[in-house]
């Protein structure tokens, strides 16, 4: 890395340091910079970070910098580094009271740092804030404005984190955070929120101040590379967080075996393999879990795991009955382990043995997530992103209409339970506190949530399954 500063008149101290990491984002980075010069807050710097470009980056850069002496200094690296060590370099250099990351991409309203500067302004206790955005397309064209739920306010569960740019941060609360893990690939906007949110404090203005471009080099495409760096950001989140007295944890396994429509679900051959073993796997791995459990109505399911090491008892078979609810059921299986064990969990992890992607790093995620958020229950979950209808005065009328564009809207989003997985503090199973109160969730991919109850999942399964079995051979 080089560093290019070149001689100017000193600042005295600018108020907003804004850095911007650029790699072959020449198409649109004169727009992003264009947007600093027109700020109505004069008190600015700009850190830029070539980071590889094989294109006209470094020109346009240069060529800013040369309009702008005294303000902007610029760093390249001659291979990417990635945008999470750009953000520790600028970080190092920065001399703002307050800084912002603008993506490449992307551009601000003229007032962007004027508005977001005063609130840290008139509010010491807040740590970070930010605002709502305009989407625009490739082309810069409107495509909607995105208006984020308030924390605290309009959304009491603040388990969706700022945009990881246009935020405004106090320089002091990114230094003492440390900056950002360099061994996480994505997210980087989720960790400054898990590290900052209690801490520190964080706030929201409605003004939409800066234009999202969608596109598609855009890395927030990238469904499981962003599910996988955020459950590794909780992860870490989590662990930051824990104490000498840890809470017990306990995971249940309900398995009905006798559905007269898939007889022997259970222990029918899935890709070689029965069903549960696929959940027997992984009920085990985090070392947080102290008891595992299966409840079955099927002697057979208590012998073969028995014969797999993991306990299992043969519940009443009235519990079968589809009229008995979820509570019912987990809670006589906490009254065997009890009897059995004298293991009395504080939170219990209720896995369904039909869905047999999942990985142990999801049921992680969802343990992290109740710790870390103050949620009842967390349930998995995908993202759909099908256009939904519900019928209103004229017609059907579109539930998620940001779908259309590509957009999806916030307060638009909708998450499908997959039934996989659900984590809940043992008093909320109560009846009257089962599935109420704040209720928080994982996402996981539509392919992760494929159940092979389902015949037409179970022959998708199986081939996905058989292909994984291939490669690991």
């Amino acid at each position: 890395m080089t560093a290019l500063a070149r001689p100017g008149a000193a600042n005295p101290g600018p108020k907003v340091s804004a850095y911007v990491a650029a790699r072959d984002y020449g198409r649109w980075l004169p727009e992003c910079l264009a947007s600093l010069e027109r700020q109505s807050l004069d008190a600015w710097e700009a850190i830029l970070v070539d980071d590889g470009s094989r294109d006209d980056t470094p020109a346009i850069v240069e060529a800013f910098q040369l309009r702008h002496p005294e303000r902007v200094r610029v760093l390249r690296h001659e291979e990417p580094r990635g945008l999470r060590a750009c953000a520790n370099a600028a970080l190092e250099l920065a001399r703002g009271e307050y800084v912002m990351r603008l993506d490449a991409d992307d551009w601000l309203d003229e007032n962007a740092l004027l508005v977001l500067a005063h609130h840290l302004d008139r509010h010491p206790d807040v740590g970070l804030v930010y605002p709502n955005w305009v989407w625009v397309d490739a082309e810069g064209r409107t495509l909607g404005v995105e208006r984020r739920a308030r924390p605290w306010t309009e959304s009491t569960v603040p388990d969706l984190p700022a945009h990881g740019a246009c935020t405004m941060v106090r320089r002091r609360v990114l230094k003492a955070i440390g900056g950002y893990d360099l061994d996480i690939p994505a997210q980087d906007g989720h960790e400054l929120w898990l590290k900052t949110l209690y801490r520190h404090g964080v706030a929201h203005v409605e003004t939409p101040l800066f234009f999202y471009r969608q596109h598609g080099d855009s890395l927030s495409g990238d469904e499981a590379r962003l599910l996988a760096s955020r459950r590794e950001v909780k992860r870490r989140a989590a662990r930051a967080h824990r104490g000498p007295v840890e809470p017990r944890i306990a995971v249940i396994v309900p398995v009905k075996n006798t559905y007269p429509e898939v007889p022997n679900l259970a222990l029918a051959p899935l890709a070689g393999r029965p069903l549960l073993d696929y959940t027997l796997d992984g009920v085990s791995v985090d070392p947080r879990v102290g008891a595992v459990l299966v409840a079955t109505d099927d002697p057979a399911v208590v012998a073969h795991c028995t014969a797999c090491g993991v306990d299992a008892y043969l519940r009443d078979a009235a519990l079968s009955d589809p009229m008995v609810g979820l509570p019912e059921l987990i809670g006589d299986a906490l009254a065997h382990l009890g009897a059995r064990t004298g293991f009395d969990p504080d939170i219990v992890v209720i896995l369904s043995a039909h869905t047999p992607l999942r990985r142990p790093e999801h049921v992680a995620e969802a343990i992290d997530t109740l710790m870390l958020y103050p949620v009842d229950h967390v349930l998995s979950t995908w993202e759909d992103r099908d256009l939904h209808y519900r019928h209103g005065p004229e017609g059907l009328e579109a539930v998620n209409a940001g779908e259309i564009r590509a957009t999806r809207p916030e307060r638009e989003a909708l998450y499908a339970c997959n039934g996989s997985i659900h984590v809940l503090w043992r008093e909320a199973l109560a009846p009257e506190r089962f599935l109420r109160g704040r209720i928080g969730h994982v996402v996981m991919t539509r392919a992760e949530s494929l159940m092979a109850k389902k015949p037409d999942e179970r022959r998708l399964l199986d081939l996905l399954l058989a292909g994984e079995g291939a490669q690991r051979r």
